[in-house]
């Protein structure tokens, strides 16, 4: 156990983390602004991503792949601010948050071979089988991130986050389900909220990541009951 003396110091993997994971996203959709509806048929992933192989590849690892080990770097330190107060709700963002990452990974890994291997009419009904499954697990890691987001929002004062991210958090949570229902049973009109969830989730990540990396008052810090 740590004593009172590191009580308030905190690393800046957090916070260095948090950068990554927003420069990911912004580089990953900088080099291939694609959207294609997550009602698209087979046909037209597989022209869409016979054309652009390479950055349909590189946007998968980028966003899905690279993003998700910086996620997993904030959501441990996440965990770790929140369990001394509130063990239960720090299960509770580990595993969440962890899971989440896990399904970003194999997203990672089935657009590759999707961008890649699929992109040609040969294999059109598994392209389109590819594309749904990655839209699909998009759906559960939004709800997954939802509760993650949720449960920090809960443990805001261990975790020192300021009293605006409460409302930010609060606002992911409602897109992040609408986007995640969306995605969960491929409509398009639902999808869409995933324009407002995902600008809202690169802030929250942004904002925690900070936050986690400041140091603490160790008399903010609030020690689990013993016994």
């Amino acid at each position: 156990m740590a004593d009172s003396s590191d009580a308030g110091r905190r690393s800046a993997a957090p916070a260095w983390a948090a950068a990554i994971y927003v420069a990911a996203w912004i580089v990953g959709l900088a080099i291939w602004p694609s959207n294609l509806a997550v009602s698209a048929s087979g046909a037209k992933v597989v022209r869409t991503y016979s054309a652009h192989q390479a950055v349909g590849a590189a946007q998968f690892v980028l966003v899905e792949g690279i993003a998700a080990i910086a996620l997993a770097v904030v959501v441990v330190a996440l965990a770790r601010a929140i369990r001394p107060a509130a063990p239960d709700r720090a299960r509770v963002a580990l595993v969440t948050g962890l899971t989440a990452c896990l399904i970003s990974i194999a997203q990672c890994t089935l657009g590759v071979v999707l961008a890649t291997a699929l992109a040609s009419p040969a294999h059109v009904s598994a392209a389109d089988d590819v594309f749904d499954a990655i839209n699909r697990l998009d759906g559960v890691k939004m709800f997954l991130l939802a509760a993650l987001i949720g449960t920090a929002a809960l443990a805001h004062r261990e975790l020192g986050t300021p009293s605006w991210l409460r409302v930010v958090s609060l606002l992911a949570v409602l897109a992040l389900l609408v986007s995640g229902v969306g995605y969960l049973v491929l409509d398009d009109l639902l999808a869409n909220a995933a324009f407002v969830s995902g600008p809202l989730l690169l802030l929250w990540v942004s904002a925690t990541g900070l936050a986690l990396s400041r140091p603490r008052n160790p008399e903010t810090v609030s020690p689990a009951a013993s016994g």
